[in-house]
């Protein structure tokens, strides 16, 4: 991310401001591709929390929140300025996070099946680029989103997870308008095994769940659908005892993931039947998963943890060496 950030072409001035949640070692990655940044350690704070502590140190008009397993297009903070001045009401700026460059075939198929109607429906746009047009909270994401100043709020500090979310609709409740954008497109590593995939998409579902539990206004029937089939599928086999046509919602639910893997196979010039048989499996693991993660995002508690945050020294760093850092 640091070194993407580092090779913009013709970007505005901009500060770097880094907050880690565990590693000491951070202020020396960092100061290493940005002898000016700050760099702090948050100690007991969840993510919205631990970014929050870094609101009242950013001078800029614009506040752009990446991830570190992030990289930056190469004109994206030009873009960014592009499209404030284009469009000077909105207030929340965002693009899709794609699948890099050189991923693992598992990790292709992946990101097509999350960029899918099949796979992630209404919140799809996160994952592929599509037409530019005015947002909704489901259609940005935090790896990738900037906000004026001006408008920004604090972060619910005692979510889990789904924190850009719980913002962007306290925003949409201000009358803040946001709008989605594929030139701000960045690059974002998709996970390595099954197992990472299937805590990631539960991680999204409990987070969205304790935003359900806090703010029921923000829920939504395709949120729900999720939740509707684990529940189905763990009172089936008494159903099917007392009706065998209780089968037939999972007949048609089969279908679907059928249609689904096939439309993500077709994406696929070589080796489609590989792409449809891991879309077959990951369809189900991204639903399970995920209603799973509403259900016990929404019977969690909502208590805030107990968390500091101190500022790191800064490492001695020749400068001469590095080069002239665009970070102000």
């Amino acid at each position: 991310m640091l070194r993407s950030l580092r090779a913009q072409v013709d970007p505005p001035p901009f500060e770097v401001l880094v907050c880690g949640t565990a590693d000491r070692d951070v202020a020396d990655q960092v100061i290493a591709h940005f002898p000016t940044a700050s760099v702090g350690l948050a100690t007991g704070a969840r993510l919205g929390g631990a970014r929050n502590f870094l609101l009242s140190e950013a001078r800029g008009e614009w506040l752009y929140f990446v991830d570190d397993d992030v990289v930056v297009g190469p004109r994206v903070l030009h873009s960014l300025v592009e499209l404030s001045v284009r469009h000077p009401d909105v207030g929340v700026l965002g693009g899709p996070n794609e699948t890099p460059p050189g991923s693992t075939r598992f990790q292709r198929t992946q990101g097509a099946v999350l960029g899918s109607l099949a796979g992630s429906g209404p919140v799809r746009r996160r994952y592929t680029s599509h037409g530019p047009a005015p947002a909704r909270e489901r259609d940005l994401i935090l790896c990738n989103l900037a906000v004026r100043r001006e408008a920004m709020v604090p972060f619910d500090a005692s979510l889990t997870g789904a924190e850009e979310n719980g913002l962007l609709s306290q925003l949409a409740r201000l009358g803040v308008a946001m709008r989605y954008e594929p030139s701000l497109a960045v690059y974002h590593d998709r996970r390595p095994d099954l197992r990472s995939f299937a805590r990631q998409m539960h991680k999204y579902g409990f987070g969205r769940g304790q935003l359900i539990a806090r703010s029921p206004r923000t829920v939504r029937v395709p949120y729900l659908v999720p939740v509707g089939l684990v529940l189905y599928l763990a009172v089936l086999p008494l159903l099917a005892w007392l009706s065998l046509w209780a089968l037939v919602p999972l007949a048609a639910y089969l279908a679907w993931i059928m249609a689904g893997a096939s439309k993500v196979a077709v994406g696929y010039r070589h080796d489609r039947l590989s792409a449809f048989a891991m879309s077959v499996l990951l369809l189900p693991v991204v639903h399970a998963a995920y209603g799973t993660g509403v259900l016990r995002g929404v019977s969690s508690g909502s208590s805030v943890p107990v968390s500091s945050f101190r500022w790191l020294d800064a490492p001695v760093v020749d400068t001469a060496e590095l080069g002239a850092s665009r970070g102000s």
